[in-house]
């Protein structure tokens, strides 16, 4: 079993919810406007930086875990066929998870 941390715009949210459907996750933790800065920038939720980002924790088993990854693989490599196009402002992390209760 895995943890993903799946840290994206808030605005892709939608998006994000229909992945995670169609990869059959039903369950998850969400956390939302969160703030912070990476590659694509800061969510601040200020006026001058008005996004914010959600985070979802979800524990998974590896065929759901492989699901997820490509479903979010494809996802970037379409955006990259489209002139004008960006990536999708949404980064996956996974660590070994084991249920104690």
């Amino acid at each position: 079993m895995q943890m993903l941390m799946v840290v994206f715009r808030s605005s892709l949210k939608e998006r994000v919810h229909e992945l995670l459907h169609k990869c059959d996750v039903r369950a998850f933790t969400e956390v939302n406007q969160t703030i912070g800065y990476g590659q694509t920038g800061p969510a601040d939720g200020l006026s001058f930086f008005p996004g914010t980002n959600t985070v979802i924790l979800v524990s998974l088993d590896d065929d759901h875990v492989t699901r997820v990854t490509n479903s979010v693989l494809a996802w970037c490599e379409e955006a990259a066929k489209h002139p004008g196009w960006k990536k999708p402002a949404l980064r996956v992390f996974a660590w070994p998870c084991t249920q104690v209760i």
